[in-house]
């Protein structure tokens, strides 16, 4: 690997660790840094759905220019997937997925053409989904579905929410 890799590898790291602390933002289970696109892409897959999905939301919150994007997909997941700046310009891409029905939300199947079942989620708060598509959402709508999740799964006890 060249020098200019290195260094900008290790600007790209202490950019991420000095905006995870001055924030103080929950570390990511997996971190991906890409010199060539200065880009990290972060994901979330340990603790409650709940709590993923508020971290995606905590860390959008300290970037600029935040876009959201809700995927439901096999085995009833909804994933989210979130892209946003640092001040210093770097990339950022976060994601985390979980259960429909831990997030509150309901399934349904309707018959389609020739016989084609198709089926949609709907979560609180946000507009229905339909299985295999990528919809955009707000800030706004994902925060409502955080905190009607949390109602319905609230933290349990000595656990901060």
């Amino acid at each position: 690997m060249p020098a200019n890799d290195n260094r900008s590898l290790d600007r790209i790291l202490r950019t991420v660790r000095g905006h995870i602390r001055t924030y103080n933002l929950t570390r990511p289970d997996r971190l991906v840094i890409s010199t060539a696109s200065r880009s990290v892409h972060a994901e979330f897959t340990s603790g409650t759905v709940v709590d993923r999905f508020a971290a995606v939301l905590l860390w959008t919150a300290t970037l600029h220019g935040a876009e959201f994007g809700l995927t439901y997909g096999a085995r009833d997941e909804v994933r989210l997937a979130a892209t946003a700046r640092t001040g210093a310009g770097i990339g950022i891409g976060l994601a985390c997925s979980g259960s429909v029905f831990e997030l509150g939300g309901t399934v349904e199947e309707h018959d389609g053409l020739n016989g084609w079942q198709h089926r949609f989620v709907t979560l609180p708060g946000l507009p229905t989904l339909a299985e295999a598509r990528t919809d955009l959402t707000s800030y706004d709508e994902l925060a409502c579905l955080v905190a009607s999740a949390r109602s319905v799964n609230p933290a349990p006890a000595g656990v901060a929410a």
